[in-house]
Parts: structure tokens; C-alpha cells; sequence
């Protein structure tokens, strides 16, 4: 593939001073360094495409953890905390939360579900730190939410 980018005119034996072999010995560098960046970007984008699939498919588990995800989408926990913090511009955990926050102001807003039910739902064991983390995040307690008074 590399080699590939060279074009074949630059493939063919030359003779060539000290400083045409140094230029073209940078540029070979170059194209090469551009070759693995561009590598590089394009893993990053698969993983994190995977890793957002995994999280849309586990979220509403009480133990999801960034470990886990790492492993299902086979990268070390270090790599993919600060993969996905960088591309996402956010935490996995603020990320994971967001995703539970969202499908609960649904379920808020379409069923007639207890709260507590729809803790459970998303994610979270235990129905006090849901109202918590609810509250927190949306400004309003879940009551308020689906009376329409906030949100």
C-alpha cells in the first residue's frame, strides 16, 4: 500500500547525488508517516463506532464499565478512555449517563411507569441515586419532568 503511493516513476532505479537521495529518502518518510496517520484515524473511527453500538446494546446494565467495552471492542482500558474522551468530548461514564438520561425522559414522557421501574430500566440499581443523577443532570426531579413543569 505504501508503496503504492510512490507512484511507479519513483520505483524505477536512478542514480542520485547525496542530496536527491536525502530528499527522496525524507519524502519516502513522509508518505509513510502520512500512511500511518491516516491508518491511525481510520482505527480510531472503527472503534469508536463499535465501542457506540456496544454502549446503544448495554447501556440499561448496571454493570457496564469502560473496561468491559474496551474489551468487547478489543483495546486496552487506557486507549479507550482516552480515544473515546477525545473523539466524544466526554467521559464514557458522562456518555453512558446521557444515553440513560435520554431513555429515561422518554419513558417519563410515554408511559405511566414508576419512576423506580424506569431506574431499573436504564440502568440503575438503585431508584434514589437515579432521582439523584436525574436531577442533576436535567435540572428537574423526575416527578417534575413528566409533569411538565421542567424540561
Amino acid at each position: 500500500e505504501f508503496l503504492e503511493l510512490l507512484g511507479e516513476e519513483q520505483m524505477q532505479e536512478v542514480n542520485l547525488s547525496m542530496e536527491e537521495l536525502t530528499a527522496y529518502i525524507r519524502n519516502l518518510l513522509e508518505k509513510a508517516m502520512e500512511l500511518r496517520d491516516q491508518e491511525s484515524v481510520n482505527r480510531s473511527k472503527t472503534v469508536l463506532k463499535r465501542a457506540l453500538e456496544y454502549i446503544e446494546e448495554n447501556y440499561a446494565r448496571d454493570t457496564i464499565s469502560l473496561n468491559e467495552a474496551a474489551g468487547a471492542v478489543e483495546v486496552s482500558a487506557n486507549y479507550f478512555s482516552t480515544m473515546f474522551s477525545r473523539e466524544m468530548e466526554m467521559t464514557f461514564t458522562e456518555y453512558v449517563t446521557q444515553k440513560r438520561m435520554e431513555k429515561a425522559k422518554q419513558l417519563l414522557r410515554q408511559t405511566e411507569k414508576h419512576a423506580g421501574d424506569i431506574a431499573v430500566e436504564v440502568g440503575f440499581k438503585d431508584p434514589h441515586y437515579f432521582s439523584f443523577v436525574f436531577k442533576k443532570t436535567q435540572g428537574c426531579t423526575p416527578r417534575e419532568y413528566r409533569s411538565g413543569a421542567k424540561g
